[in-house]
């Protein structure tokens, strides 16, 4: 097979579609000659990818460029539904709130995402490229079928992110970005346009799905980190979902609950000060990424999730400034939570009265906690350990990358799509069972029922990077300005008449440059389309 040539060492510039970009391979946990010529020190790598720090090789490094869960806060970043009130230290992710130049083709926003996903790409096509299908043993099979969903995982991101949804037309209707296999040479990359959105899905991430839960039968995996069947269902469940294939997004969903064994957080686990959101080991965890203590996102101190994300981390970003930028709840998103749902107590409530210290689980003291915290300051991620005082240990946070209540809540639309009654009482069921035993869908027809799940994925993902996609695939509109608001001033953007044009990317300038056929292909700027602050 004619193989991408695969480049280790970060360098800098081109095009990672082209082979030219050298890429950082996350060496502290694997040689590049073991990556070069081991599919298990590959599948290892592509694990260990998912929380490197400085993925994109900047000399002056991004401190939100700490693997996927800075991915995952910059499209949250994208939505109103992470607020921050004052610039303070929040660092680059304000950009990306405030629809500035970072997204636009020069801005590291779309860099770090098209980079980041190609480079996982890259590792998952070496992988495949070595493995013969028609002559493999049953461990070569296992791993192939994790390097298929790293590779489908990456391009149903990249898809979701740099389709264009909105009131333009062009050159860039329908498309979504340039395919690279494992057959894919550098002379081929250098004029490789993007591919149909239809065709990326039917060609390469459903096929790849599709093969990774025929090659995962019967795999038992050593940890929740890796890839197994369960986690290769609840992938096609989402992409199902995202095509709208409602019969086969139910049967997916209801797969990998089963398969998984997983069930829903307990009141008592979602907020734990010391396992909350931080461990790989909850029950309802699919798949998740190990963080330990040598990692480097760890060793910096700040430049990881904890320190955006937990306001106890009092050494993090989130604390700095005296909280300034610690993230909340958009106001109107928790005015809409029933007080009859005990996940309202993951946000503080502007009723202190009503709702003092001693109503929530923090490691914080109540000086603290009176004279610093903001309104609707989000306590749903909390420190490795409870540790908020010593990185070392606070920030050795696990991240969760699928969670058995997202395949409860598709299981609940896509049913919903097919037969409304029964969508409706698998919703109620869940809802009721494990959230907010007061719930009733008042849904009278499909749209009604989305809505409904929209919602609650709101309040069940809140920071974990899936909700954007969901403003995109249902046409949401949004809003950061109104009366109340508790967003940061120059962020208050609103998008009254459906998607928000900063919810799709421009291609980053490296990659048109290099790949000179997506000159005419490239999506319009969303700072142009952004439209007036609110004020």
């Amino acid at each position: 097979m004619k193989i991408l040539k695969y480049l280790v060492a970060f360098g800098a510039v081109a095009s990672l579609t082209t082979g030219c970009i050298k890429e950082e391979l996350p060496t502290s946990y694997v040689s590049n000659e073991q990556m070069a010529e081991s599919p298990a020190a590959l599948v290892n790598g592509m694990n260990a990818w998912l929380t490197t720090f400085n993925t994109m090789g900047l000399a002056s490094e991004q401190h939100y460029d700490f693997g996927w869960s800075g991915i995952c806060m910059g499209t949250d970043a994208l939505t109103p539904d992470v607020a921050v009130t004052d610039y303070g230290y929040d660092n680059g992710f304000l950009n990306w709130r405030g629809v500035t130049p970072e997204l636009s083709q020069e801005g590291a926003a779309p860099r770090f995402i098209w980079n980041f996903c190609y480079s996982l790409i890259n590792m998952a096509n070496t992988l495949i490229g070595q493995i013969d299908p028609e002559n493999m043993s049953s461990t070569q099979q296992e791993y192939l079928g994790q390097a298929l969903v790293y590779r489908a995982m990456a391009y149903f991101h990249l898809a979701r992110v740099f389709e264009y949804k909105g009131t333009e037309h062009g050159a860039w209707d329908g498309l979504s970005v340039p395919i690279v296999d494992e057959n894919t040479t550098e002379q081929m990359g250098r004029r490789n346009p993007r591919v149909e959105t239809d065709k990326l899905y039917d060609e390469l991430i459903l096929p790849d799905l599709q093969n990774a839960v025929k090659y995962l039968e019967g795999y038992t995996r050593p940890a929740k980190n890796k890839v197994d069947q369960a986690v290769a269902y609840g992938m096609l469940a989402r992409v199902y979902l995202q095509r709208e294939q409602w019969k086969d997004a139910e049967e997916a969903a209801t797969k990998a609950i089963e398969l998984s064994g997983a069930t829903p957080l307990t009141e008592a686990q979602w907020m734990s000060p010391t396992t909350g959101f931080n461990d790989i080991s909850t029950p309802a965890w699919m798949w998740g990424i190990i963080v330990t203590a040598d990692n480097r996102v760890v060793t910096t101190g700040i430049c990881n999730f904890v320190s955006f994300m937990s306001p106890e981390a009092t050494y993090g970003y989130s604390a700095a400034g005296g909280w300034s930028s610690a993230k909340q709840i958009d106001a109107a998103l928790f005015a809409k939570i029933p007080d009859t749902d005990w996940r309202k107590r993951s946000w503080v409530n502007p009723d202190r009265e009503k709702y003092p210290y001693s109503y929530y689980q923090t490691t914080l003291d109540k000086k603290t906690w009176e004279n610093s915290i903001q309104a609707y300051t989000g306590f749903k991620f909390r420190p490795g350990e409870g540790n908020g005082v010593t990185f070392s240990v606070g920030s050795v946070a696990d991240f969760p990358l699928m969670r058995v209540e997202e395949m409860y809540l598709i299981q609940a639309e896509a049913a919903g799509m097919q037969n409304l009654s029964r969508g409706k009482q698998l919703l109620e069921t869940f809802v009721q069972t494990y959230r907010n035993p007061s719930f009733r869908s008042a849904a009278s027809d499909g749209k009604g029922l989305q809505d409904e799940i929209f919602l609650q994925r709101q309040i069940e993902f809140w920071g974990e990077g899936i909700i954007m996609f969901d403003y995109k695939r249902l046409d949401k509109p949004q809003f950061k300005g109104y009366t109340g608001t508790n967003h940061f001033a120059e962020c208050r953007y609103n998008s009254p008449d459906g998607n928000a044009p900063w919810t799709t990317l421009p291609l980053p300038l490296a990659e048109v440059s290099a790949n000179t056929i997506l000159k005419d292909q490239q999506n319009p700027d969303p700072v142009l389309y952004r439209g007036t602050l609110w004020r």
